[in-house]
């Protein structure tokens, strides 16, 4: 699931690592390494390759989203692992964690020497932050040496280079993302609910809680006590909407400042805090933290406004929808402008996964080996399934043949699919060829298509491509971040703070934390580098 792949965290900064590592990653930063800090060999001999005599092993992170059926296996052991293992020529061990808890279970495995080969996530600061700490290598010798498909697919997609490197060097892999990658945070409205009260879809935030009103007072929840809207709990939307994005920092004539500072989330605490106050939302969505009961309720056709996601990751929940209230309309609702103008819901980056090398891997060889296999060949499979069992190319693209199969048999396998090449050949089009044909599917490809266009229509606001990697702002943040959950509850749930109040204590938590310090590197880093960004 594109948007729910994420952590679902509603806290202020839910994208920040909890950096707890300590001593135990300082140790792992002063192992014997060469005048560059690389423990990749400066070079190989032409005769000889101290790696060919080791075995072609290699272990990978993935995230566990508990998506594999009882009779497929497991993330460890299935179909497509035995496949892999066959096709790539590398004995590939998997290693799961948690998708809301990653990060923390990444560094868990690190502190105790058991990290994965491979380490991945969609965060480039996360690898940022294990660069800092000397957890992982670079590896621009090992591309060079050893690499075909990766060191091609670089020198075709130039403007990623940037994104894999830090001090110099690349150390986090990384492929383009197609057109359905970018949109992530997404609304979605009920247009028969719309004609019921005799309004249209919401336009202005005033609009929006004017629509929300009728549909509570009109009662068609069922009832006029039951909230009318499903909101995911991590505020990719709404932060979006305020440009108050926790991932983000913001420039404000030229100086650079932290989102959870901008004067812009006194109006996302407010919207938040209304949506409460009135009753327009489950009174316990912030302990939904799978934002499962949510999308039940929307399923069940008990709310008729969703703050979530669009694209694939929340297909079941739509399609029940459609398929339990034939004649309900959901239609994709654009971001709407509020106050302070107008911005749209969370898009993702064009890179998507870095892939980065454990500093203590045995075999950087046998790693290229698989990663040049995953992005030439093996991708395509794993997100496809097998053709004329799964699939038939119908123009050229792969169309599911049965919809259940494809759902208990392939879903997961993207999981496996950290480097692709698919950005290149995805059109929105061809999203009802692809889909199955029986009428749901091709109403919801339909729909979906629709959907990220609408979602991509308004950009959401990223002032600079990608965040200062610095680990004094990374401890700045992750040392307020329990503190700032808390002012955020006190704001929006208990009431017993205004939002003016609120970002008032959040900015006094950051500056006693050390947030000048962070400010000033911050703006340092920003200088230096503002003259490379687009």
């Amino acid at each position: 699931m594109k948007s729910m792949k994420r952590t679902k965290r509603w806290v202020l900064g839910s994208t920040i690592l909890a950096m707890t590592l300590g001593a135990a990653l300082t140790g792992c930063s002063k192992t014997e390494q060469g005048a560059s800090g690389s423990s990749a060999p400066s070079a190989v001999s032409k005769t000889e390759d101290k790696y060919d005599k080791l075995p072609k092993a290699v272990s990978v992170s993935m995230y566990d989203r508990g998506a594999v059926a009882a009779e497929e296996g497991s993330y460890e052991q299935n179909r497509w692992t035995k496949w892999i293992q066959e096709q790539s020529g590398v004995q590939v061990k998997y290693v799961p964690v948690p998708r809301n808890q990653a990060q923390d279970k990444l560094n868990t495995l690190i502190a105790s020497g058991e990290a994965p080969d491979l380490i991945w996530d969609y965060d480039r600061n996360y690898i940022g932050t294990l660069v800092s700490q000397g957890v992982v290598q670079p590896i621009d010798d090992y591309i060079n040496q050893y690499s075909t498909v990766i060191k091609n697919y670089i020198n075709e997609n130039p403007e990623l280079k940037p994104l894999m490197t830090f001090d110099g060097k690349i150390y986090g892999i990384t492929t383009k993302r197609p057109l359905n990658g970018l949109a992530n945070g997404g609304m979605w409205i009920r247009q028969d609910w719309l004609d019921k009260v005799g309004m249209k879809a919401p336009t202005t935030e005033e609009e929006f809680f004017a629509v929300t009103k009728a549909f509570k007072e009109k009662g068609l929840s069922g009832n006029t006590n039951a909230p009318v809207v499903s909101m995911f709990v991590w505020p990719n939307v709404i932060a979006g909407l305020y440009a108050t994005h926790s991932t983000q920092w913001y420039l404000d004539g030229g100086k650079m400042m932290n989102a959870n500072l901008v004067d812009r989330n006194v109006g996302a605490l407010t919207f938040e805090r209304k949506l409460y106050e009135n009753g327009y939302i489950d009174k316990e969505y912030l302990t939904d933290k799978n934002s499962q009961k949510m999308m039940a309720d929307w399923a069940q056709g008990k709310t008729g406004i969703l703050i979530g996601s669009v694209g694939n990751g929340i297909d079941t929940y739509m399609k029940d929808l459609m398929k339990n209230f034939p004649d309900a309309n959901p239609v994709p609702l654009a971001a709407f402008s509020t106050k302070y103008g107008k911005f749209g819901a969370y898009q993702e980056t064009p890179a998507s996964i870095y892939v980065a090398f454990n500093k203590n891997m045995k075999n950087p060889k046998a790693a290229i080996q698989y990663l040049d296999w995953m992005l030439d060949k093996g991708w395509y499979t794993l997100l496809n399934g097998t053709e004329n069992t799964h699939f038939k190319l119908v123009n050229g693209v792969p169309q599911v043949l049965d919809a259940d199969k494809v759902k208990k048999e392939v879903a997961y396998a993207g999981e496996y699919a950290i480097l692709r090449n698919d950005a290149k050949t995805f059109k929105l089009e061809n999203l009802m060829i692809k889909a199955a044909q029986d009428p749901l599917s091709q109403r919801w490809a339909k729909l979906n298509a629709e959907a990220m266009k609408t979602a991509l229509s308004v950009p959401f606001r990223r002032d600079i491509p990608f965040s200062p990697n610095s680990p004094e702002i990374s401890n700045v943040l992750a040392s307020i971040a329990p503190k700032l959950a808390e002012i955020r509850t006190r704001a929006i749930v208990k009431g017993d703070i205004t939002p003016e109040q609120a970002l008032d204590m959040i900015r006094k938590e950051y500056k006693s934390a050390g947030g000048d310090k962070a400010d000033q590197i911050a703006q340092e880093w920003y200088d230096k580098n503002k003259a490379n960004f687009k």
